[in-house]
């Protein structure tokens, strides 16, 4: 079985305005601790002995993996491959801020197998990125893409976040040029979403900054589809864009329900029947860890329905669609019915397009997905 390793490192130089992520300030002592901890997870994993598992896509997110000092990196690698069997192409990627890169660090990530690299720019606008509380400068976007490239990484990815407060229809154009000027293999674009719990939505609320008009940004996200694709990036998720062959290998796995085993605080796991979670408390996670005890907070096994349910809402977000033959002949549910029904029922909305029995999301149902994700869940 080839899976997935998902590893959380919750430490930032500054917490963004808009993040919701379990992130802390990095200290040295603590980040120690910490990488004490997700070694000992990883060498204290027992899962099914008799699947087999075989590691094919290796992630580092966060915070801001880039903070960690690149031998903590390998250390981390070093215990995944004592326990797990990492295959030599597997993909291990390393989310990035600007301006925390340097070319030795580079460097050593590369000669412990890194050899992806996701670049949180989010704008290319001072003004925009002041605005949601980022501490890089535009100019150290390009900085860090010109210094990854030097330093032989060829698959780097770029953020975008669509909707920032006083986003203009110009700006965002300005910020897609810009992307693509510097030639990425991966463009992920997420329009701004603010949680309740983050002072963005706070600020938003009590009206001391004002974002974009919901359907100019519906308009723009549209237009970068089109701007992408002439520029080589095709579309293969509702927020995804990359070159032939650069899609990224782990988060493919998400949408596909693929096994991914994943470790440190507040990490998420699916190892195809069941869904688990650690605690989302730092300190709660050392101490379990350093005792010997499990870190996992909560575990559901899924039900024939919920499996379906998943299918359905996280298959859709795929360019791709779903095969509802297929889905058919494989699923022994009561529910099929109910969601073929709601997907003609759709279809006839103008939000679902049918291929042969090959089912997928318009441009305009990409803009309602959530609206169309909301009847398949339980």
């Amino acid at each position: 079985m080839r899976i997935g390793i998902y590893i959380h490192v919750p430490f930032c130089r500054a917490k963004c305005d808009y993040c919701s992520f379990v992130s802390v300030p990095i200290e040295e002592t603590l980040a120690g601790r910490y990488l004490r901890a997700i070694v000992h997870e990883l060498e204290c994993f027992r899962g099914d002995e008799e699947a087999g598992y075989m590691v094919d896509s290796v992630y580092f997110g966060g915070g801001t993996p880039s903070l960690l000092p690149a031998a903590d990196i390998a250390t981390i690698l070093e215990a995944c491959r004592r326990r797990f069997a990492v295959l030599p192409e597997c993909e291990i990627s390393l989310e990035a801020n600007p301006g925390t890169l340097a070319q030795e660090k580079l460097a050593h990530y590369r000669s412990v197998g890194v050899n992806r690299v996701s670049l949180g720019a989010q704008s290319f606008s001072d003004r925009e990125l002041a605005e949601i509380g980022r501490i890089h400068a535009a100019k150290q976007i390009v900085e860090s893409a010109d210094l990854l490239r030097a330093c032989g990484f060829r698959d780097v990815s770029l953020d975008l976040i669509l909707g920032l407060p006083g986003q203009t229809e110009r700006q965002w154009r300005t910020n897609l040029n810009m992307a693509a000027d510097l030639k990425p293999t991966h463009i992920s674009v997420y329009m701004l979403e603010a949680d309740p719990k983050t002072p963005l939505y706070k600020r938003v609320a009590r009206g001391l900054v004002r974002l974009p008009d919901e359907d100019a940004v519906a308009d723009w996200y549209l237009q970068t589809i089109d701007f992408l694709d002439s520029h080589g990036y095709a579309q293969y998720e509702i927020s995804n864009f990359a070159l032939p062959g650069c899609e990224c290998r782990h988060n493919l796995k998400y949408w596909r329900r693929e096994p991914v085993l994943a470790f440190g605080v507040a990490a998420h796991s699916f190892d195809g029947s069941s869904r688990y979670a650690n605690v989302s408390n730092l300190g709660s996670y050392m101490r379990c860890v350093e005792a010997g005890r499990t870190a996992v907070e909560w575990c559901e096994p899924l039900t024939s329905e919920q499996c379906l349910a998943e299918t359905m809402f996280l298959g859709l977000r795929l360019n791709q669609g779903l095969d509802w033959a297929q889905i058919r002949r494989a699923r022994e549910t009561g529910r099929i019915a109910d969601c073929e029904s709601s997907l003609r029922d759709m279809s006839a909305l103008g939000l679902l397009t049918w291929e042969g029995s090959v089912v997928k999301l318009t441009r305009r149902g990409m803009l309602l997905s959530n609206e169309v994700f909301q009847r398949f869940v339980q």
